[in-house]
């Protein structure tokens, strides 16, 4: 007997029959399904044209309704999908072309939207992976070779700046500073201040080394907005961020290669052209962690981190007059300045006794003399 003949598995449902669904099956006449029951005398006869389809999510049964009586619901086996007259029947053909374009427009969504997700999982994944492989790295460098580090890069910078051995300002900012440095977490990394004539600017080198311009000092008023600089540049040292940005900047390989005992590698990071230290940026990911690590330093120091908001509104105004950033005017190369003053008054805002502060009376160290020759020294040496 043809499957035509034999009919498939089918239930219908109707609101003469309660909630019940009665048995029955599915046999293909002409251009027309018939439901045959032994519960029923009479048969369904449901018209291929007037026949609504859908598919059901199992993928085992399919559903029709007739369009004349929308309560009547038909299940049947979606083996009739295998049927040819069945499915070459135009208006059946037509709302599964319809049904299964849809479908396959919302599998490819899917397969892509998983994809992405995959995508990301791993970016991240690889992302936290190679930030714990470049601070793992950076944390087996001895304080030593660090200092040693930072003697070569000071030497190699020294012939671009202009160093004011001013005998009263270093011992003073020296001073000043000693209780912030006191609750920074370093051990074995000397804190050493230096001077250099230039607009407002501080960068700090490996090793401890600190360098504040004369235009810095000029530009800061009290003790508090001098120390939030010191502290956002003593959180690059402690962080060791530039040995972090040179191991990050090499790959991934180059640092599976130090981690693989590479030690070679290693020499290399330390043979790094550090000169470029003072004048390539940190990636926006070290500035903003200065930022916080800096302004914990300072609440821990019981030294009212406002200062660190004052300083930034400072340097915005001198960059507002100059017209725009300088390369190495300081900051210049942070997080945009209006974003990170949003977000340090959210964390002022955040503190839960913004009182209890030292009353600092050491005055900001102020360079002497007639600064007008400054101009012409930084021209001369570089």
């Amino acid at each position: 007997m043809s499957e035509a003949l034999q009919g498939f598995d089918a239930y219908v449902c109707h609101p003469q029959f309660g909630n019940e669904l009665v048995r029955g099956r599915f046999v293909l006449v002409w251009n027309a399904l018939r439901f045959e029951s032994e519960s029923r005398t009479s048969p369904f006869v449901l018209p291929l044209e007037m026949a609504l389809l859908k598919l059901e999510d199992d993928g085992d049964w399919i559903s029709l309704s007739d369009r004349r009586q929308p309560d009547l619901q038909f299940q049947v086996s979606s083996a009739i999908l295998e049927l040819d007259l069945f499915v070459r029947a135009v208006p059946i053909r037509r709302q599964l072309e319809k049904v299964l374009g849809r479908r396959e427009w919302m599998r490819r969504i899917k397969v892509s939207l998983l994809f992405l997700l995959g995508f990301l999982v791993l970016a991240w994944g690889s992302s936290f992976l190679m930030a714990w492989g470049v601070r793992s790295v950076v944390r087996g460098i001895s304080a030593q070779r660090e200092i040693e580090f930072g003697d070569k890069a000071f030497r190699k910078i020294e012939r671009h700046l202009v160093l004011l051995n001013n005998t009263n300002v270093l011992p003073q900012l020296a001073a000043l500073s000693a209780p912030l440095l006191a609750a920074v977490p370093v051990k074995g990394i000397p804190f050493q201040f230096y001077l250099s004539a230039g607009p407002p600017n501080a960068f700090a080198l490996p090793g401890g080394r600190i360098i504040v311009t004369s235009g810095l000092l000029e530009l800061m008023d009290t003790p508090e907005q001098l120390l939030a600089v010191v502290a956002h540049e003593s959180a690059h040292v402690a962080q060791r961020h530039a040995f972090q940005q040179i191991i990050a900047g090499q790959g991934p390989i180059f640092l599976m290669e130090i981690l693989s005992g590479g030690q070679d590698k290693m020499l290399n990071v330390l043979a790094f052209p550090s000169e470029l230290l003072a004048y390539e940026s940190f990636s926006q990911k070290y500035e903003r962690e200065a930022d916080a690590l800096g302004w914990e330093y300072l609440v821990k120091a019981r030294i009212n981190p406002h200062g660190m908001i004052e300083a930034l509104k400072k340097l915005r105004a001198t960059e507002a007059a100059a017209g725009e950033s300088q390369r190495g005017s300081a900051y210049a190369s942070h997080p945009d300045l209006d974003r990170r003053l949003q977000w340090l008054e959210a964390k002022w805002q955040a503190l839960p006794h913004p009182n209890g502060f030292l009353t600092l009376t050491n005055p900001v160290p102020k360079v002497a003399g007639d600064r007008r020759l400054e101009p012409l020294l930084i021209r001369l040496r570089t």
